[in-house]
C-alpha cells in the first residue's frame, strides 16, 4: 500500500503511511473532564486496546487522562484503518460513558490528532512524552503511579537500555497537541 495524504474541511490533514509509527491524541468536547475516575478511565483503556488489536495496530505508549488521551502505535499494512480505529474509539467509548453516566445520546469526543513519525529520536522523545503525561498534568507525582499509562508496563516489559534510551531523551521541545490544563 502506498503513503496517502488525505485533508478535510474543518479537520486536521492526516497522512497514512503502513507500518509507520504514529502519535494520536484525542480530546473531548469543550475539553470537558469527563473522565475523572477510575471506571471512565478504564472504560476508555479497554476500548482503546480491544479497537487496536482488532485493526493491528500496536500500541507502544498510551494515557488516558481526564479529558483527553494519547497514544503511539505502529500501523498496520492498511494505515487508513486509523480512521476505523478512531471511529471506533470514540464511538464505542462514548455509548458506554453515556450510560454510566446516564446522559444518552450526549456528544463526547471533540476530535483527533495524529502524526507520522519519521525519525528515530523524535520516536524517543515521544515515547518518554507519553508516559510522563499523567505528571505534566499534575495527576500524578510519579507516572509509574498512573494506572492508565503504559509507563508502568514500560519499565516491566521494554529492555533496560531501550528504557534508557527513551527516558534520556528530551522532550521539552516536542510539538504535541496538548493544550489541555484548565
Amino acid at each position: 500500500m502506498d503513503d496517502i495524504y488525505k485533508t478535510y474541511p474543518h479537520n486536521p490533514p492526516h497522512y497514512f503511511v503502513p507500518n509507520a509509527m504514529y502519535i494520536v491524541t484525542g480530546s473531548l468536547l469543550n475539553n470537558k473532564r469527563l473522565l475523572t475516575d477510575d471506571k471512565h478511565k478504564s472504560l476508555v483503556c479497554d476500548i482503546l486496546f480491544e479497537r487496536a488489536n482488532h485493526w493491528g495496530w500496536d500500541l507502544e505508549a498510551w494515557a488516558v487522562l481526564e479529558n483527553h488521551y494519547h497514544f503511539i502505535g505502529r500501523a498496520p499494512e492498511n494505515a487508513l484503518t486509523l480512521e476505523k480505529l478512531i471511529r471506533q474509539i470514540h464511538s464505542k467509548s462514548a455509548v458506554e460513558l453515556n450510560k454510566l453516566d446516564k446522559t444518552l445520546g450526549q456528544k463526547v469526543w471533540y476530535n483527533y490528532w495524529d502524526t507520522c513519525i519519521t525519525h528515530e529520536t523524535s520516536y524517543y522523545a515521544r515515547l518518554h512524552y507519553v508516559h510522563l503525561n499523567p505528571v505534566k498534568h499534575r495527576l500524578v507525582e510519579n507516572a509509574e503511579d498512573y494506572p492508565f499509562c503504559s509507563y508502568r508496563w514500560f519499565l516491566e516489559k521494554a529492555d533496560v537500555d531501550f528504557q534508557d534510551t527513551v527516558i534520556s531523551q528530551p522532550f521539552d521541545r516536542v510539538d504535541i497537541f496538548d493544550d489541555f490544563d484548565d
